[in-house]
């Protein structure tokens, strides 16, 4: 039956009538093609033309099946069991019909594609047109992990690493604001769309693309999306030699910028810094940021050989110098504020980095996370203008370097420019929504400002972004207590526990609210377990004033004492369990006996300027009411700088209830204690505070303690419900 059919199709001349019009069609096709852009015609033209074309394409078959078209004329094919008719013959009437229908299936079918080809190229005209309006503004793009095409699936480091490295040459370019590469990647892994990604970090474009390395050859594909309607912007293949990554890099940041800022830049204009034409370099740098992205001791110290073999390959690439300076700092002993892996000697480390650094400096002096680096190392130095001036220059060259302003907030906090502190630690959460340490910074810096409501909002996004991780329980185990709900700090306190039971960290985030409210069977319950030892240990000197076990207490600080007779913080200690519940002069001695063991910057802690006010109220006693005045106006001077911050920590208006006590001003002290309570104020020793024993006969006063009294009672009832459940 079918070689009956191709029979007949070749006796009536189908297929040679067919290759002439698809030749005319190509023909035609290539002509407009060219004469589009020159004469600047509606690019729907070619669509349509097309359209057209392919349309006609049942009706060329349908005449060729029944007549023989040629340069002699038109002539009816013949049926096999009838007689080639000379010159023109009749046609049926149901020819007619056929020809009918066959026409208007074709028109059907090509008015349903046509309309469907104008809806996407409009679709496509309005997303550029939208990425074009904001050629004046910026544009905000994301760059997500490129996925690894690589038969074995090994080239991960490739293809991670490439990401990063558009996300930092983007950054560079102005008008632009890229998300960081930390939390494109985070939400990739949760198996999000590139559009559903694009929503949750609140950007207008999403750039995407796969990498393969084949030997030293190169295959990249990416693809620029839409984020509103879904489309695609602009895509392009590139295959090169890996030495000409960087190349790679610049073309794609190339016409990235030209598309959605609107403008044009040559081919060499748009400059990938740190760049190497090692492609064993670039490789070693890659898996050494591989490695560095685990955060585990063992991977930061992978990390540091892989960049060290990075720049022995190529002495001149500046970005691995800022690679091994970045790990070797993290890599530091010691409280560092930024996460310290203790495997080298603080100042070692910091030797090292800067070395590091100024190479990197010496190649490249534009490169934005070099000068974020240096100013880590100011940091880790104490040196803290100088790191801020590091961070801004890093920003400056880079807007969207996401841990430059979160170190940057760091060192603000460490000046107490709390304002200023906030506003960059906003602007990373901004850039890098999805890094862990960001979000719960902004949420314990925002709890400190009062901004109790947005600060819960970060800690449950955190808890739908990361169940498994404690710190979002912490964060709010800690706003709970800041607000007085010691039963829901206790309940938050619990889940965390739950959730890494071998943090002590998280330990005293329970074992704190328990003592607060008196419940010391159950800290006791907990200190019979070996794990629980070191944290209740904590509490020991606390457990004893609640037995009024006053004996023990003063026996056990004199033990500690004898042992260590050089720390101060041990002898301000006993002094003050003395002030409260012992010997007035034996703690006026220990308060002010030995000052010169404490460090100067240490004398002022806020925010309870602790221990200079109590020092000021034992020299107040003794007499020497000149030093007295004198710590107190520097309290005084501290506290006002923090309220005009907007720091909103009830210990600041305890901390004027006490200045405002020693200095004789007994209602505006009332008022002072009162608005410390109003905020979360629930300190169980309040009533036996020496500071306040001035307000002991104000019935306002008697009042407060009593609400006090009550409220910490109604909460331990609620609390011993969580530990019978």
């Amino acid at each position: 039956m079918l070689k009956k059919l191709f029979s007949e199709l070749k006796r009536r001349a189908v297929f040679k009538s067919l290759l002439v019009y698809l030749g005319v069609c190509w023909l035609v096709l290539q002509i407009i093609a060219v004469l589009t852009p020159t004469l600047n015609l509606n690019p729907l033209l070619g669509s349509a033309l097309f359209v057209l074309l392919i349309c006609c394409l049942p009706l060329v078959i349908y005449f060729a099946w029944y007549f023989d078209i040629s340069l002699a004329g038109v002539k009816r094919t013949p049926d096999l069991n009838e007689q080639a008719s000379a010159g023109k013959t009749s046609w049926q009437l149901g020819h007619f019909a056929g020809l009918t229908l066959v026409m208007l299936v074709s028109v059907y079918l090509g008015v349903e594609y046509f309309t469907a080809i104008k809806q996407q190229q409009l679709a496509k005209q309005q997303a550029v047109a939208q990425a074009r309006l904001a050629r004046t503004a910026i544009s905000t793009i994301a760059v997500l992990p490129f996925s690894d095409n690589s038969p074995a699936q090994d080239q991960g480091y490739l293809a991670l690493g490439l990401a990063e490295e558009m996300t930092s040459l983007l950054g560079s370019a102005g008008n632009f604001k890229v998300s960081a590469s930390r939390s494109s990647q985070f939400l990739s892994e949760q198996g999000l769309t590139a559009q559903q990604i694009g929503q949750r970090l609140q950007v207008d474009t999403v750039l995407s693309g796969s990498v393969q390395a084949i030997g030293k050859r190169l295959n990249v594909r990416v693809t620029l999306l839409n984020v509103n309607s879904g489309s695609t912007l602009w895509s392009n293949s590139y295959a090169r030699d890996l030495t000409e990554v960087s190349d790679i890099e610049q073309d794609i940041g190339r016409s990235v910028v030209n598309l959605l800022q609107d403008k044009y830049l040559e081919a060499g204009s748009f400059n990938t810094l740190a760049s190497t034409r090692s492609a064993d370099a670039y490789v070693m740098y890659l898996k050494g940021r591989e490695q560095y992205r685990k955060q585990t001791t063992e991977a930061m110290q992978q990390a540091r050989q892989l960049f060290e073999q990075a720049v022995a390959l190529d002495p001149e690439y500046a970005r691995g110098y800022v690679g091994l300076a970045d790990t070797l700092l993290l890599l530091a002993e010691g409280d560092t504020v930024v996460q310290g892996f203790g495997v080298i000697n603080k100042d070692i480390a910091v030797s090292l980095a800067q070395q590091n650094i100024d190479k990197a400096l010496t190649r490249q002096p534009e490169l934005a996370e070099a000068y974020a680096v240096r100013g880590l190392i100011g940091f880790m130095q104490n040196k803290f203008e100088l790191a801020i001036a590091d961070y801004e220059q890093a920003i400056q060259l880079n807007p969207s370097l996401a841990i430059a302003y979160m170190w940057k907030f760091l060192a603000l906090n460490s000046l107490q420019r709390f304002d200023e502190s906030l506003l960059a630690l906003a602007q990373a959460q901004q850039l890098d929504p999805l890094f862990h340490s960001i979000s719960q910074n902004l949420g314990i810096t925002l709890s400190k400002f009062g901004r109790f409501d947005e600060a819960i909002a970060i800690f449950k996004q955190m808890q739908l972004d990361f169940p498994q991780s404690p710190f979002s329980h912490q964060g709010l185990a800690d706003i709970y207590f800041g607000q007085g709900n010691l039963v829901g700090a206790i309940a938050e306190a619990q889940r965390a526990i739950k959730l890494s039971p071998d943090n002590h960290t998280l330990g005293h985030k329970l074992i704190g609210p328990l003592v607060q409210l008196g419940l010391t069977d159950i800290v006791k319950q907990k200190a019979s377990d070996p794990a629980w030892t070191s944290t209740t240990d904590f509490y020991q000197e606390t457990l004893l004033i609640f037995e009024q076990d006053f004996t023990k207490l003063f026996s056990r600080m004199d033990f500690k004492l004898a042992a260590s007779p050089d720390d101060y913080w041990l002898q301000f200690e006993a002094g003050w369990y003395q002030a409260m519940f012992g010997n007035k002069p034996q703690a006026l001695k220990l308060l002010t006996d030995n000052l010169a063991l404490i460090e100067a910057e240490d004398m002022f802690g806020m925010p309870h300027c602790s221990p200079a006010i109590e020092v000021a109220w034992a020299e107040r006693e003794l007499g020497n009411k000149a030093s007295a005045q004198s710590l107190i106006k520097q309290c005084n001077s501290l506290l006002e700088q923090q309220l005009q911050s907007s720091i909103a920590y009830f210990e600041l208006h305890y901390l004027a209830a006490r200045i405002y006590a020693l200095n004789g001003q007994p209602t505006e002290a009332v008022q002072a204690l009162a608005k410390a309570i109003e905020i979360g104020w629930r300190e169980w020793w309040t009533k036996y505070d020496p500071l306040l024993q001035s307000l002991v006969g104000e019935p306002e006063f008697q009042q407060l303690i009593q609400f006090m009294d009550k409220d910490l009672a109604r909460q331990k009832a609620e609390a011993l419900k969580l530990f019978s459940e």
